[in-house]
């Protein structure tokens, strides 16, 4: 059973819950009625203080259970509904991927049967966007041209989704989904900004990789390139000579080399930790106000000891 927590949003209205205490003792002991001028005092003191009448005591105790409610309701009292991601944190993705023909290349593969790079991409990307539920990602496509697949969005079944969807082209414009790619990051400037790319080919068409990474430098985007390709193409000299390596460090971020499914995989999850951050983790409790059940009955007790006193309960002097 969780255990039940009250607080107040402004608790320094409940230090005039004690004026009020001394107010209305004050008006007890002095009285508050009309006074009556005599020659002599030794009448009225035979009869004595009279005592309030039952009425006057009701009106009394009505204006002050009301002033007593309103005073608390001033305090916002209130109890824990839940809690709420901060919206300000977390960072901001921008997927760019390979959308070429060659991405039909069907040289993966899940246990035994043959997947394309394709869908090996999609079940990664699958993995990757299921732990980030604190940030916005987004999709860049590229072949000959580029295409937004998908704005920032906290939507990550869109994510998951739309690449599969897409038809595959020609051309391999690397440079312009990175251009674009920065600029869709830079839309929000107080979010951390990261990219990360995914292709099996070289740039040959549109603007050049380094210059978007120039770009991206300027705009403080980071840039993690993985690049797809066959098991016989990756060694330790080619990741060193591959233009895309140069992209990712003049940017802060990392190059890596995929050739199987698992591979692929595990390139993301290590994106993943790389990029995980504590502010990511700050929340905002969300708080139920309880003041409507205090601000109303005090309106309705003020009503009705007014109404009381000017009628039915009117005292005459």
């Amino acid at each position: 059973m969780q255990p039940f927590h009250f607080s107040f949003g402004q608790p320094w209205w409940l230090l005039l819950l004690p004026l009020i205490a001394w107010w209305f003792r004050r008006l007890g002991s002095t009285g508050s009625g009309p006074a009556l001028i005599h020659s002599s005092t030794a009448l009225l003191a035979r009869i004595g203080r009279p005592r309030l009448s039952s009425p006057g005591r009701i009106l009394r105790a009505l204006r002050i259970i009301a002033l007593i409610l309103a005073v608390i309701a001033l305090a916002r009292p209130r109890v824990p509904q839940g809690e709420e991601k901060d919206p300000s944190k977390g960072i901001d993705i921008m997927l760019v991927c390979d959308i070429s023909m060659s991405m039909n290349t069907p040289d993966f593969s899940i246990g035994v049967k043959k997947i394309t790079r394709r869908d090996a991409l999609v079940k990664a990307i699958s993995e990757f966007v299921d732990s980030r539920t604190n940030d916005r990602m987004g999709m860049i496509g590229f072949a000959a041209n580029t295409y937004i697949l998908s704005p920032l969005t906290t939507d990550g079944n869109w994510i998951k989704e739309v690449l599969k969807m897409v038809q595959l082209r020609g051309g391999t414009a690397i440079g312009d989904g990175l251009f674009n790619a920065v600029d869709k990051l830079s839309e929000n400037p107080t979010r951390s900004k990261v990219i990360v790319l995914a292709t099996d080919g070289l740039n040959n068409a549109g603007r050049s990789p380094f210059d978007a990474a120039e770009y991206a430098k300027k705009k403080g985007v980071r840039i993690y390139a993985l690049e797809i390709m066959s098991l016989r193409n990756i060694h330790a000299g080619a990741a060193l000579k591959s233009p895309l390596a140069e992209v990712a460090i003049k940017t802060g971020g990392q190059h890596f080399q995929a050739s199987d499914t698992e591979a692929l995989m595990q390139i993301y999850r290590q994106i993943d930790r790389m990029e995980k951050r504590e502010v990511d983790q700050k929340h905002f409790l969300i708080y139920h106000e309880l003041f409507p059940w205090l601000t109303i009955p005090a309106f309705l007790l003020l009503l009705f000891e007014w109404i009381a006193a000017h009628t039915f309960w009117m005292r005459l002097p």
